[in-house]
């Protein structure tokens, strides 16, 4: 035997009661789904936008527009200083390089005649010479000396090449033995240094 079910509600009921059911179903969906989009727009005009919001006081626009000024002024103080020190860097990079400056006067002294100061002045500048050089330093001899001051004057680097002054002096032979001197010729000269 089978067994069949039979329902006792009458169908138009429990239609009814189906509809009813979809209805609060999708009603409660859409009132979430409403509610959802409704605290996003509240977050929206709460929270973000008075942050993007621009200054509308006119104290707080001067505030910023002093600001602004200043840190214009500041940038330009900036660029005169730099200007400033790249004229300065163009002046000396006319000027020959200190290591060829070097390199001639090694190759010029002969061993008999040393440097104790090297001075080179980029301050005045004429025609064709950049800078002056003076030279101070001691010879054990008029000769070498006389050496010295005619293959300088005989380098195209060197132009009007002066002695100021030679003088016969005496110095310790070692810092170790101050006892015992030496009889040295102590000189200073001018020349300038051209620029090609």
């Amino acid at each position: 035997m089978a067994l069949r079910e039979i329902n006792l509600i009458p169908t138009d009921i429990l239609s009814k009661r189906y509809i009813s059911r979809r209805i609060f179903l999708w009603s409660g969906c859409l009132i979430l789904c409403l509610s959802l989009i409704f605290g996003f727009y509240q977050y929206q005009v709460q929270v973000v936008l008075p942050k993007k919001r621009p200054v509308t006081t006119l104290e707080d626009m001067q505030k910023q527009l002093g600001t602004t000024i200043e840190e214009i002024k500041e940038t330009q103080q900036e660029i005169q200083r730099l200007s400033l020190q790249e004229s300065l860097l163009k002046d000396l990079t006319q000027i020959q390089p200190l290591s060829k400056i070097l390199l001639k006067l090694s190759e010029i002294m002969n061993t008999r005649t040393w440097l104790t100061k090297l001075s080179v002045d980029a301050g005045a500048e004429e025609e064709d010479f950049v800078s002056s050089i003076e030279l101070n330093g001691f010879s054990l001899s008029n000769f070498d000396l006389g050496n010295f001051l005619t293959q300088l004057s005989g380098e195209p680097m060197f132009h009007g090449v002066v002695l100021k002054y030679a003088k016969e002096t005496q110095i310790p032979r070692s810092p170790q033995d101050r006892k015992s001197l030496v009889k040295v010729i102590t000189f200073q000269m001018d020349c300038k240094i051209s620029k090609s």
